[in-house]
């Protein structure tokens, strides 16, 4: 899973075993380590008790929550990606995005699980 934060906005990349976990379990956890001691969790995960995707941060853990309806199409269909707002007290929107990672086309990500890109083939 592959996060991309840039300026007010967040986004999760899934590639299809990714994908396949989150559908049977509702789940998916990443982690980067700095140093020892020092590391940040995100997790994805379906919840029943919210509508529009959240993001959470506490205890150097980002856990990013869907709607289990949601979730569930998006899994288990071609639907490429779920975006929100989320309402912040200082006013800004913080948007949230999860998608299906497709492969690469310049070649710099290999992924090999990775969903195959629409755009490879169009002629």
């Amino acid at each position: 899973m592959k996060l991309r934060l840039h300026g007010n906005s967040l986004r999760l990349r899934l590639n299809q075993a990714e994908v396949a976990q989150f559908s049977k379990t509702g789940y998916v956890e990443e982690s980067i380590e700095f140093a020892p001691s020092a590391s940040l969790c995100y997790i994805l995960e379906s919840s029943s008790k919210i509508t529009t995707p959240r993001a959470v941060f506490q205890n150097c853990e980002l856990r990013i929550q869907i709607a289990c309806a949601a979730a569930k199409e998006w899994a288990t269909t071609d639907r490429v990606g779920i975006s929100g707002e989320q309402s912040l007290p200082n006013g800004k929107p913080l948007s949230i995005l999860i998608e299906k990672d497709f492969k690469c086309m310049h070649g710099d990500d290999i992924d090999a699980d990775a969903y195959p890109n629409p755009l490879e083939f169009r002629g």
